[in-house]
């Protein structure tokens, strides 16, 4: 519960779980960040209804899970979305078994001008409903270069209602 918090310039590396993770954390700004070589799972993991969160300038690589993940994870409490995510700026590489960029339970994120590539057994983006209260919906997503290796999956995946208000282009 630490609302309107900056986490900028740092270096987190070989954690045991994630690089950065936040929880019920309005008005977050992640930074400036290089979060690398995460054992069991994501360079920044932002969960638990947080809303408002800015991902920014940050680069995520050699990370087992995902380079950033969000994630409104409804049975931790809190309404299990995560409302006006801005995401940008990032490049997110070498990172494994999901995706340069995670969304579950996102409304109305905006994901701009990121470069995802070379993240095997991945997508670069994806929309989806796992444990968030919703599918992520209305997103807008544009400028972004995705390169997904030849051990690589969707550059973006979008399940089942994810489209609704959702914009794709460039």
């Amino acid at each position: 519960l630490s609302d309107h918090s900056t986490i900028r310039n740092s270096f987190c590396d070989q954690n045991d779980e994630r690089g950065i993770f936040t929880g019920f954390t309005d008005d977050i700004l992640i930074e400036n960040n290089f979060c690398t070589n995460s054992v069991d799972e994501h360079g920044i993991y932002v969960s638990n209804s947080s809303d408002r969160p800015v991902i920014r300038y940050n680069e995520c690589f050699g990370n087992n899970g995902i380079g950033i993940h969000l994630n409104g994870d409804a049975s931790a409490g809190g309404d299990g979305v995560i409302s006006d995510a801005r995401i940008y700026g990032n490049i997110l590489h070498d990172n494994n078994q999901a995706a340069g960029i995670n969304m579950d339970g996102c409304e109305n994120p905006v994901v701009y001008n990121n470069l995802i590539y070379n993240n095997h057994f991945a997508q670069g983006i994806a929309l989806f409903q796992q444990d968030g209260a919703i599918v992520t919906q209305g997103a807008k997503i544009y400028n972004n270069t995705i390169i997904v290796p030849t051990d690589g999956r969707w550059g973006i995946l979008l399940r089942a209602g994810s489209t609704l208000n959702t914009e794709i282009y460039n």
